[in-house]
């Protein structure tokens, strides 16, 4: 599969997405107001589209996506490189609050995330959505733009629709910084399952702080979220943005360490030499149009322009 069909993948899976949105109220409450089966629908609905796509392309798809064996000390290298590059992650989270507020959190609390069973929460934000996220943007989107320019060009557009899947601005802006050190793990190791494991111990780490914290006062991040003021931000970016220059470089020396023990030396040096190389042409129409229509959604543009519509025709929903 090249940057082509990656596009129209990209662009009928947000069409996809969109027009489940607007349904979605439709949906049973067991499922509306169940935090798993939600973002398992969120999840089949970005991973399939793309996997159709591979499969119809003819590719081997075990094999496009990369899947190969990951040293051992490798592994224990990842998690390490992890929590040190969480500290920008988090600085990018809370530079976008000073515009929009913190998505994640609020999803937490009004699915009511600390009354479902911490096994199934974890499954289905820890393992799911990793295990789906990295097979679609890095397995599929990312090898396919590789195939039709640099590994730069492609890991940069890979990361753009990995963000713009978020459909919300908080999340895109720290999505992106994931996006391209999943690819710049994928590179050092050869194999998909560095960026999950990578995604997944982000997701995992997260929801089970959250998930503690919610089940012992759930009001904490509702009364944390109202008192955050602009002097508290910008003390929490300056404290994160100190920690960063410090961690952020570690996390580099690590993922150097990582293609070396994995026999891939030089290849950070490498995909910035080869950044300018071109075989097809990588943005396109469709790709275009799949992010306006992120934008859309995103700053709530169209779902007022339906909810109008509609109610012009009497509906609502």
């Amino acid at each position: 599969m090249n940057s082509k069909r990656a596009n129209w993948s990209f662009l009928i899976t947000i069409i996809i997405y969109t027009v489940f949105s607007f349904g979605f109220m439709l949906l049973p409450d067991a499922i509306r107001n169940n935090l798993f089966w939600n973002n398992l629908l969120c999840e089949l609905i970005l991973v399939l589209p793309v996997i159709l796509f591979v499969v119809v392309s003819g590719e081997k798809t075990v094999s496009f996506m990369d899947f190969h064996r990951i040293k051992p000390g490798t592994a224990g290298m990842i998690v390490l490189f992890t929590f040190l590059s969480m500290p920008f992650l988090t600085l990018l989270n809370l530079i976008t609050q000073f515009w929009v507020e913190n998505e994640v959190v609020i999803m937490m609390d009004t699915m009511n995330a600390a009354q479902m069973p911490y096994g199934l929460l974890y499954l289905s934000i820890g393992i799911v959505a990793p295990v789906m996220e990295e097979i679609a943007c890095r397995g599929a989107f990312f090898h396919s733009y590789e195939k039709s320019g640099s590994v730069f060009k492609a890991m940069i557009l890979s990361a753009v629709v990995f963000a713009f899947m978020h459909m919300n601005f908080n999340q895109a802006a720290y999505a992106f910084a994931v996006g391209i050190f999943s690819v710049l793990l994928l590179k050092s190791t050869g194999s998909l399952w560095a960026s999950i494991l990578y995604h997944g111990v982000i997701n995992g780490s997260q929801v089970t702080m959250m998930y503690f914290i919610m089940r012992a006062n759930p009001d904490m991040f509702g009364e944390q979220t109202a008192a955050v003021t602009t002097e508290m931000l910008i003390l929490s970016v300056a404290a994160y943005l100190m920690l960063t220059a410090i961690t952020l470089p570690l996390a580099i020396a690590v993922l150097v360490w990582i293609g070396n023990h994995e026999g891939r030396p030089g290849i950070l040096s490498l995909i910035w030499k080869e950044r300018k190389e071109k075989k097809d042409k990588m943005v396109t129409v469709p790709f275009v149009l799949a992010l306006i229509l992120c934008v859309g959604m995103m700053s709530g543009i169209i779902p007022i322009l339906v909810s109008k519509a509609l109610i012009g025709m009497g509906l609502s929903f």
